[in-house]
């Protein structure tokens, strides 16, 4: 079955949804010192915040594929929307951060049902000789709602940092109406589940997923926070350098993917991960916002390339429909730590932080290539 023999707006319904979810959990990432003095609360803790919608979204999603094998995919997206809409317009108006925080983390988990299944669908609509190219148009909508909220965030910080969730909630009502195509549910799709799944490439595709989620996606708090010190950016300024990075990963993303088809995964995996490594060391080294933004373009869309192309190798695998979102919840899970960590180590050595990030690509960059003859790719 052809993607394309699905309804244009279902197929669009498709890739909102791939949007939505980063696009929520990101949204305060550049506002984080207006989201504190909104609620009174130490950077710190708003910090805390983003963690709260993402490890929650995070621990879900490894479960959450095995748990709806058994429900028609169309339901499962239906039901998610419905709880996402009303949660996304109580952040618009909730009163307390304990409050706030409850409803985020409610929406994480809900959305952890929503982004693996999404692709469970596209596979079922796609070609097999399409998959990486149809995969990387996934990726990079999820990599350009992750990085465009803190430009919208940024944009409306000046009358309500809060009026970014109406996205949420907008796009939500619009995938209620519109519904996304109705496709079998996984288990009669997934006709590999007998073979036994392959441990050392499934580990390696999990540690490949944390970094990018933790060395890369989740750094954006970091290159907000060092843009403003270094440049002395406002919010609008943070949001458009982050911003970059969302569009060079939609931009690119796709491309990435259709290589992958050709070329196979394992080579443009290590790739990937050797340029994203390269454009962090040199990001706090370049001289000017222009350079610094072009750098977190570059290992943003490298490690968008990374996530599609993990994406790839799991899907074509055994089993791929459920483990896919458990390797996926570590990027999330990543991203949702990476605030926590690296904080304090900026604060201490300001940065020279993004050394970490270096390193840790660097790694799962010879992990990739030290597998390469046995994954056959």
């Amino acid at each position: 079955m052809s993607e394309f023999t699905a309804n244009r707006a279902q197929y669009v319904a498709i890739l909102a949804g791939g949007f939505v979810g980063p696009y929520t959990g990101q949204a305060l990432t550049v506002v984080l010192p207006e989201f504190a003095d909104s609620f009174d609360i130490p950077l710190s803790l708003a910090a805390l915040t983003v963690t709260s919608y993402l490890v929650p979204f995070a621990a879900a999603m490894i479960f959450s594929g095995r748990l709806v094998r058994g429900f028609p995919p169309r339901r499962v997206i239906t039901a998610a929307y419905a709880v996402i809409a009303p949660l996304a317009l109580w952040l618009l108006f909730a009163p307390t951060w304990w409050s706030f925080v409850i409803a985020f983390a409610t929406l994480g988990v809900a959305n952890a049902f929503t982004t693996p299944v999404l692709q469970m669908i596209l596979r079922s609509i796609s070609p097999p000789n399409r998959l990486g190219q149809t995969l990387g148009t996934y990726a990079a909508m999820q990599s350009l709602g992750m990085l465009s909220s803190p430009f919208v965030a940024g944009m409306v910080a000046g009358v309500n940092w809060r009026l970014t969730f109406l996205v949420t909630m907008a796009i939500a009502v619009f995938i209620l109406l519109v519904r996304v195509p109705d496709v079998p549910t996984p288990v009669s799709t997934d006709s590999r589940t007998g073979e036994p799944v392959p441990v050392l490439r499934t580990l390696v595709s999990t540690l490949t997923s944390f970094v990018a989620g933790f060395g890369v996606v989740g750094v954006g708090v970091l290159t907000a926070l060092y843009v403003g010190d270094a440049f002395g950016l406002g919010p609008e300024g943070r949001g458009l350098v982050v911003m970059c990075g969302g569009l060079a990963a939609f931009l690119v993303t796709r491309l990435i993917g259709a290589m992958a088809d050709r070329h196979g995964p394992s080579k443009v995996l290590v790739a990937s991960a050797v340029v994203a490594a390269v454009a962090l060391l040199l990001l706090p080294l370049v001289p000017k916002v222009a350079l610094v933004a072009l750098c977190w373009a570059i290992a943003i869309a490298a490690a968008q390339g990374m996530q599609a192309t993990v994406n790839l190798v799991v899907l074509r695998g055994p089993a791929g429909s459920s483990l896919l979102s458990t390797v996926q919840a570590f990027r999330f899970g990543g991203a949702g730590v990476s605030p926590l960590v690296y904080l304090p180590v900026y604060t201490a050595i300001g940065g020279r932080a993004f050394l970490l990030s270096t390193a840790a690509l660097l790694v799962v960059g010879l992990a990739q290539w030290a597998i390469r003859p046995r994954a056959g790719a």
